[in-house]
């Protein structure tokens, strides 16, 4: 019997102090991102993420951030007879709100503890006044990082993220017999470094 209540004094102990690392969290940071394709060049940002962490192990979040990005806006290539041939790119700036979701797993509850986490979400353009929208609709980003805890209420961390991107431009491609002109819809990757502070 005294063995039973141990069981259940220490079961109660455990959850209590586990219950402690529960709750509403927030956190800010900053972002700088090189593409890594011909779309992108490079991107900073500032955002904020409000959520709650459920345990010492999993949060959960939504994040509004705004970025300031260059990229690709126009692309030509033109192939006027058999052995001429040239290329243009237009690059242009734009200014971008995006709201997202994150998950967080850390993987210790130690004071340096790594993590993985996960944004999904949309990006709105806010510069673009036609068709071509750039850095506009859904992206996602897996990262990879790591949390240094200041004190109790506030925590240092870092993450690297690989981020997919929707993005359109216009392509121009004319030819001897063959004018065209589109709007290209593909997608743009970047390499993301996250620096923030939770409180």
């Amino acid at each position: 019997m005294r063995k039973v209540i141990y069981s259940i004094l220490l079961s109660i102990s455990w959850v209590l102090s586990y219950a402690q690392n529960r709750g509403y969290e927030k956190s800010i940071e900053i972002k700088g991102a090189i593409g890594l394709d011909d779309r992108t060049d490079y991107a900073f940002g500032l955002s904020m993420v409000n959520g709650y962490r459920f345990n010492d192990y999993v949060y959960l979040g939504v994040g509004v951030g705004y970025e300031y990005l260059k990229g690709l806006y126009y692309h030509s290539y033109n192939s006027i007879g058999k052995y001429s041939a040239s290329s243009y790119d237009s690059k242009s700036t734009q200014n971008i709100i995006q709201l997202y979701a994150r998950a967080k797993v850390n993987f210790t509850n130690a004071k340096i503890s790594p993590f993985a986490s996960f944004d999904f979400g949309n990006s709105f353009n806010l510069d673009s006044t036609d068709e071509i929208k750039m850095a506009n609709g859904l992206f996602f980003e897996p990262a990879v990082g790591c949390d240094f805890k200041i004190n109790e209420k506030q925590t240092f961390y870092f993450a690297l993220g690989y981020s997919q991107q929707h993005y359109e431009y216009e392509f121009t491609h004319a030819t001897t017999y063959n004018p065209g002109h589109e709007l290209e819809k593909t997608s743009a990757g970047s390499l993301n470094l996250h620096v923030g502070l939770k409180f």
